[in-house]
């Protein structure tokens, strides 16, 4: 494990670890600590560079909702005309059911408002 550590510490500030800026062609610099590394001291080490994302990292970063509320929107065919939306008092809902409890609990339903796009929970 340490040699997979060496290979990536160069990448990040040896003080508080953020990740090294490289705005120079001679140096990396930590944009928190000011801390500088050589690219020649760098360069020294016979270097790999490894990094693994997960899908839900590459989402928050790049803003996207998940695909939970991507298939959520898709589902919302049915209406509830007689649901009321507690953000603008709507009257007429947009809903999917599921089941995300146990088999022998109730199903959750989830109402989005088609006017204000309010989202609420509802346990049956």
């Amino acid at each position: 494990m340490s040699g997979y550590r060496t290979n990536r510490d160069f990448m990040f500030c040896d003080i508080c670890g953020t990740m090294m800026s490289f705005n120079s062609l001679d140096y990396a610099q930590c944009p928190v600590c000011k801390i500088r590394k050589s690219f020649k001291d760098i360069s020294k080490k016979n270097l790999e560079i490894c990094y693994s994302i997960t899908p839900e990292s590459l989402r928050r970063e790049l803003g996207v909702s998940s695909l939970d509320d991507v298939e959520e929107e898709r589902e919302l065919k049915q209406m509830d005309y007689n649901a009321k939306c507690k953000g603008c008092q709507h009257l007429g809902m947009a809903y999917v059911a599921r089941q995300i409890r146990s088999a022998d609990e109730g199903q959750t339903i989830f109402y989005t408002c088609p006017v204000c796009a309010h989202r609420q929970t509802e346990n049956s």
